[in-house]
């Protein structure tokens, strides 16, 4: 993305999107307990902007928005030891991408 100043230009970077998608035996009890592990639900991760859970049929979708791929890259590499505790089906597609548009509401003002 470009932004101006009136002077000269720069160059930010975009947030990083995972998309996690199970389309069967998914157990959302499971998920839970691991996020409970690792701080729980009341604060987002270091770097995550969003976090969006939910059940679909018999499986789940998990869409995380970070600051960075590199931010991505650290909370999954941190959460490793967790899935082979609380062992959790392989997911059936992933996939991470940096976004083209990301929207937020205005605040006031």
């Amino acid at each position: 993305m470009l932004e101006t100043d009136g002077a000269a230009a720069t160059v930010t970077a975009m947030p990083f999107c995972t998309l996690v998608e199970w389309d069967r035996d998914f157990d959302l009890g499971r998920l839970g307990a691991m996020v409970e592990r690792s701080g729980g639900h009341d604060t987002l991760p270091e770097g995550c902007l969003l976090r969006v859970v939910g059940a679909v049929e018999s499986g789940a979708r998990v869409i995380e928005i970070w600051r960075s791929a590199d931010d991505a890259k650290r909370f999954a590499e941190a959460q490793a030891p967790l899935l082979s505790e609380l062992p959790m089906p392989p997911p059936d597609r992933v996939a991470g991408f940096e976004t083209t548009v990301y929207q937020t509401p205005a605040g006031p003002g």
